[in-house]
């Protein structure tokens, strides 16, 4: 039975009950922001959109009106990205000033997982911390990797469950920033590791499997379009009496002589490459006879004016071949007569063929 004495006591727990409800859905709220940002992150390597959807929950779920992300680059703070004054999507920074890093030094001995600030403490990694603020670092392998921070909230100070959300947001955002520093790290030992492994260490140029992955792309493009091609070896004369005179180290800064000029001479597009030893190769594309006698003498003359003196042996396809093999047999032919006719000469396959007869 219902007594008048027992109405404080219903309204007070009427109240609880409301105050529950609103916590569970804020915390509702904040489960569901959490979602779409692993949602993000599994669905995209792009740094950016991660971080972006972390910045645009945090600034949802927990009511501020900025957030910011700063990356942490030898000690600085650098702005990355964050809220626009409004609070709306997120944008790349408008400042690429960096500031000193005088937090990050204290986070890494701070027992806690954050601070909390307020204007005027001299504190804040911003010039302008409105309000009461929070930095939170963003750690991965015990390495700051980043720095969140927030200011401008609806409440005075920031509740126990928007701190607990907020370092949710933050650990998200830590995950992402490592996974692209593993991410590009990867990356670039595998564009490392495929360059060494087509690139001539000597000479810097394409190597022969190189060579021959570049060569079959070219040629099936030239006999498709019916364009001509030109197949050339270069070798270097006299190396050995180089090596034998002046030692190896000599011949080896002739041959990355040989190297560059045969590179600087070159057309964009065209392919250079060592093919062993003393020996390189020049494909050029588009080039009918005319003009690939022309550039013959062009790369014959800077070589020599380079003090380099080199044989070269010249095929042309369609004409003298239609494959590599057939293209390199009849080059290495028309090589072997350049070097017989004196050597510091270029010789076509076609004139060989036809003295032969």
């Amino acid at each position: 039975m219902y007594r008048p004495t027992d109405a404080p006591e219903l309204v007070a727990e009427i109240e609880e009950l409301r105050r529950r409800v609103a916590r569970l859905e804020t915390e509702n709220a904040e489960l569901l922001v959490l979602q779409q940002v692993f949602s993000t992150i599994n669905s995209t390597l792009n740094i950016d959109d991660i971080l972006s959807t972390v910045l645009r929950g945090v600034h949802v779920a927990l009511h501020v009106q900025r957030a910011i992300l700063f990356d942490v680059e030898d000690g600085f703070l650098k702005r990355r990205l964050e809220t626009d004054p409004q609070g709306e999507p997120v944008r790349p920074t408008s400042t690429n000033r960096a500031m000193p890093g005088r937090q990050v030094g204290k986070l890494l001995v701070r027992e806690s997982d954050f601070f909390i600030g307020s204007a005027g403490d001299g504190e804040a990694p911003v010039d302008d911390p409105r309000g009461i603020y929070c930095v939170v670092p963003l750690i991965s392998r015990g390495t700051i990797r980043g720095v969140l921070y927030v200011d401008e909230a609806t409440a005075q100070t920031p509740p126990e469950n928007s701190i607990r959300a907020l370092l949710h947001f933050a650990a998200q955002a830590a995950v992402a920033m490592e996974n692209a520093r593993l991410y590009n790290e990867t990356k670039r030992l595998l564009e490392e590791t495929r360059h060494l492994a087509s690139t001539d260490p000597l000479t810097g140029l394409a190597n022969r499997r190189a060579l021959e992955e570049l060569l079959e792309h070219e040629i099936h493009n030239a006999l498709r379009h019916a364009q001509p091609l030109l197949y050339a070896i270069f070798d270097l004369d006299d190396l050995k009496r180089i090596n034998d005179t002046d030692g190896h180290a000599a011949g080896d800064q002739a041959l990355r002589t040989f190297a560059k000029t045969l590179k600087s001479v070159s057309r964009k597009g065209d392919i250079v490459a060592r093919y062993a030893g003393d020996e390189f190769v020049l494909a050029m594309t588009q080039t009918a006879r005319a003009a690939a006698h022309a550039a013959l003498q062009r790369f014959a003359a800077s070589l020599n004016r380079a003090g380099i003196r080199c044989s070269i042996g010249a095929a042309m396809l369609p004409a003298d071949a239609r494959d590599a093999a057939g293209l390199f047999r009849a080059a290495d032919i028309a090589l072997y007569h350049a070097k017989k006719q004196g050597k510091n000469r270029f010789v076509f396959y076609d004139t060989v063929a036809f003295e032969s007869n």
